[in-house]
């Protein structure tokens, strides 16, 4: 072999050691930082873990509350009829004049095999009614929406548009107020012998 020869061998080994060598390094190195990331994500879920634990029986609490509270209706339909009843009676002892009432459909968005998707639904159920006002006393108007608003009847207003009517303070008022609860199973009706 000539001396040209081991030369351009000796050349072509250091770039070939230095190729293979940089990428194996750049390989070690993307698996180092992603061993990183990973206990990193672990430790972080450790903590969520150990936090959850030691919240338990503050949560354990919170849910049998819920469980106690919580209204449950057999169908969206009846919640709705529900709802509606108890805003008409509210506005009736509040001197407030209801005008057009309209239930909301909720809105379900579908997944590709036609069910709805889970992270859509949540966890209570709903029952949506828009009421219509038209020429109602501000104050009558706050009392009443202050009445309906109780945190344990987990009724609330999720949309509310107020114009001003223009004369001696009364408003136009657009609501939407929402029941929250749960659904629960029919009663069975069984045949007696």
């Amino acid at each position: 072999m000539k001396r040209s020869e081991k030369v351009l061998l000796g050349v072509f080994a250091f770039l070939f050691l230095v190729i293979i060598g940089g990428g194996g390094l750049m390989y070690a190195f993307r698996n180092y930082m992603a061993i990183r990331e990973e206990n990193s994500s672990l430790r972080d879920r450790l903590a969520d873990m150990n936090l959850a634990i030691s919240q338990g029986a503050e949560w354990a609490d919170r849910y049998g509350w819920l469980e106690e509270n919580c209204p449950g209706f057999t169908s969206r339909q009846e919640a709705s009829a529900r709802l509606l009843e108890v805003i008409t009676a509210e506005a009736d002892k509040m001197g407030v004049a209801v005008g057009g009432k309209e239930f909301i459909e909720a809105e379900r968005v579908l997944g590709p095999d036609g069910l709805p998707l889970e992270e859509t639904l949540g966890y209570f159920d709903k029952a949506t009614v828009k009421i219509t006002l038209a020429g109602v006393k501000e104050q009558a108007f706050f009392a009443w929406l202050h009445a309906l608003q109780q945190p344990a009847s987990f009724l609330g207003v999720t949309r509310m548009q107020i114009n001003p009517s223009g004369t001696s303070k009364t408003v136009n008022a657009e609501v939407e107020f929402t029941q929250f609860y749960r659904e629960k199973a029919a009663p069975k009706v069984s045949k007696v012998n």
